[in-house]
């Protein structure tokens, strides 16, 4: 079993950033660079895309003179987290600055050695919520004038009780209390006109917040006010204020939003929605709003409900985003099970093991079972461990991939199956790269198959070896007897006939090299030599079959290898026919050898069609062919480079191509030198 999780990649990871409901971004370098942000992120700071790389400063300039960017410095310094909630911040918004409000966290993303090299940041906007709390706050500051103004009333009118006494009693002169009385109507003329005012202030703002807002008054619940957004929600204008709610919107009888608002007027208790669906009627057509709501009874002074207030925050584009990311999910979970898929990931520092029902089916263990790591691992056959263990290692240790094919044990029937696992190092839930998830594919079917279509591939050529012999050594009897009789055109005609017949007998070695790979039967027998002269000597040999080009090949000094002669030299020969094959007749082909350290390095460039850059990392394997108007008619089956490079790997050398269409191409092998 392969142990490694598939690693998100960037675009993947940049997708789920990108539907977080969070806006999120990532910083490095004292200069606050943004190295990545969400599209929530970028909305908050209303820009695009293209402030990505650029520091902080500079991207947003609006954020100069506000605290943000030394808090940002503050922690990629320190390394110590900084939080905080509902702190005021000035962007630009439809190209205005405004004051929001949010909630954040600058979380220090350290290394291996607690240094911190990036910031995680994090926001939530909550201005809705904020200007709600001040437009509870307002009203009941209304609600206290009002009573503070009844209560100045009611000593109003006290004393001009006990003036009226004062005056009987004391018989105070007329123009002593002319000008008392005058004092006080200036004092509740000027108390009154503040009170006007403040209400007018208070209904401007709530007219104008971006938070739904709406008061019902009574039993019978009538819309005493509603504010643009609450009015914009519903579809409807402001003829609705002083109507019912059921005959304003008379979606609402038939919905759950009467009945609770009656339960809130009876026991005075507020009540909290949370993405709750509304259908709204809207241009004859019923659509889903989703909101984040709050009924707070509003109490007069003697703690009698009067009103209720309705605050609410609409949330449908974030629900729906969500619901498009569940349903991605479930087609994603649809697609892995259509295909047979299993999927995996263990904790590379506690081993933990996380199994899909699917991938337990496919190794043969009950649903109910949660296997440790040891379990899992005991299932894979030991001939196949090693090579599993250290593709997981170096997966592991190198925050990279891997994909590994081995056989495997099922836990329920012993059977021996093959499977593919593909794995990759992911992030947790911290940040941290200590995971190693993937996927497996049962292979068996296709293995079996390839090993039914190698043998038949393996008894083909063996059975045709017989008749191909025969068939040059007769070809050889006919050109000496030809030549006997100088007889030109029969001797040039047989020339070509060998000439096929070696391609013929040259691919029929191929198909069975391969066979002899896959099923583990081909032998290396190992001897020092001279690379140099097997060089001449396979040049010496092309020149002679092809001699329409220029084959330029300088011999230098002696390069003593310790390898299977005939093996390297059929690496050789594949590249030199590639060359030849892939070029026009008169081009240059080079072929030439170094030493570089302790390896022997070739190379044959041609000057050729060239292969096109997305060709070039599948060159090597089996049976591929690039398949294009220039190479159609070129002969081949796709195997040749496959058993260049297994040859060079097994002696433990690289091989390599450079090229560009319509530039040549060079390609290049390593050999270690004999010691």
């Amino acid at each position: 079993m392969n142990n490694e999780v598939r690693k998100l990649s960037n675009d993947q990871l940049l997708e789920v950033l990108a539907l977080s409901r969070d806006a999120t971004a990532i910083y490095s370098s004292d200069n606050i660079v943004i190295e990545m942000a969400n599209d929530a992120m970028i909305d908050f700071w209303g820009k695009d895309r293209s402030i990505i790389g650029k520091p902080l400063e500079e991207a947003v300039p609006e954020l100069k003179g506000q605290p943000f960017i030394n808090m940002l410095r503050n922690v990629i310094t320190t390394g110590v987290t900084d939080s905080g909630d509902a702190l005021p911040a000035e962007t630009l918004i439809n190209g205005k600055l405004q004051v929001c409000y949010y909630s954040y966290e600058y979380r220090a993303i350290k290394d291996e050695l607690g240094k911190p090299y990036c910031i995680l940041h994090t926001a939530a906007d909550v201005t809705e919520r904020v200007l709600g709390q001040k437009a509870l706050e307002v009203a009941l500051i209304q609600k206290e004038a009002l009573e503070r103004e009844q209560v100045l009333n009611e000593e109003l009118q006290e004393a001009n009780f006990e003036l009226e006494n004062l005056n009987q009693e004391l018989n105070l002169s007329q123009e002593s209390l002319s000008q008392l009385n005058t004092e006080l109507e200036s004092r509740v003329q000027k108390r009154t006109l503040e009170l006007v005012n403040s209400e007018a202030r208070v209904r401007h703002m709530l007219a104008d917040a971006p938070v739904a807002i709406a008061v019902f008054s009574g039993k019978d619940l009538f819309i005493e006010s509603a504010n643009k957004k609450i009015l914009e929600v519903w579809g409807k204008t402001d003829a609705i204020v002083g109507k019912k709610l059921v005959d304003a919107v008379p979606e609402f009888a038939e919905q759950d939003f009467v009945r609770i608002l009656n339960e809130v007027y009876a026991s005075g208790k507020s009540y909290y929605g949370n993405e709750t669906k509304a259908l709204i009627q809207k241009n004859g057509k019923t659509e889903e709003v989703y909101s984040n709501f709050i009924y707070q009874p509003l109490k007069d002074q003697f703690g009698s409900i009067t009103s209720i207030m309705l605050s609410a925050n609409v949330v449908t584009e974030q629900v729906n985003a969500r619901k498009k990311v569940e349903r991605a999910e479930e087609m994603l979970q649809l697609a892995l099970e259509a295909g047979n898929i299993g999927t995996w990931k263990i904790n590379t520092i506690t081993n933990e093991v996380v199994l899909s029902p699917l991938l337990k089916q496919i190794y043969g263990i009950n649903v109910d079972e949660n296997p440790d790591y040891e379990g899992i691992w005991n299932l894979v056959t030991e001939d196949q461990r090693e090579k599993v263990f250290d593709k997981i290692q170096h997966a592991i240790n190198s925050l990279g991939h891997c994909d590994i094919s081995h056989t495997l044990k099922r836990a329920n029937d012993g059977q021996i199956i093959w499977i593919r696992s593909f794995g990759k190092m992911i992030k947790d839930e911290n940040g941290i790269l200590n995971t190693l998830s993937g996927v497996v594919i049962d292979i068996t079917q296709q293995k079996e198959d390839e090993q039914r279509k190698n043998d038949f591939i393996s008894m083909v050529s063996h059975e045709l070896k017989t008749p191909i012999t025969s068939m040059s050594a007769y070809t050889q009897l006919l050109q000496a007897k030809s030549r006997n009789e100088s007889d030109a055109f029969t001797a040039t005609t047989l020339d070509k006939i060998q000439k096929q017949i070696r391609k013929m007998s040259t691919m029929i070695n191929s198909f069975l090299n391969v066979s002899r790979l896959e099923s583990g039967k081909i032998h290396l027998i190992k001897s020092d030599f001279d690379l140099e002269e097997l060089l001449k000597d396979v040049v010496d040999e092309s020149r002679l079959t092809d001699s329409v080009y220029n084959i330029n090949f300088d011999c230098c000094e002696a390069k003593i290898i310790h390898a299977d002669r005939d093996k390297i030299g059929a690496v050789i020969s594949n590249l030199m026919s590639n060359a030849i094959k892939y070029s026009e007749k008169g081009k240059m082909i080079n072929v030439k050898s170094e030493v570089v350290g302790n390896l022997a390095h070739v190379t044959v460039e041609d000057e050729g069609i060239g292969i096109e850059e997305q060709h070039l990392d599948k060159l090597f394997d089996r049976y591929y062919r690039i398949n294009n108007n220039q190479t159609k008619t070129i002969s081949g089956f796709g195997i040749g480079l496959y058993l260049s490079a297994e040859i060079v790997r097994r002696h433990h050398g690289e091989i390599w191509a450079e090229s560009s269409y319509g530039g040549g191409s060079k390609f290049h092998f390593t050999i270690p030198l004999a010691q």
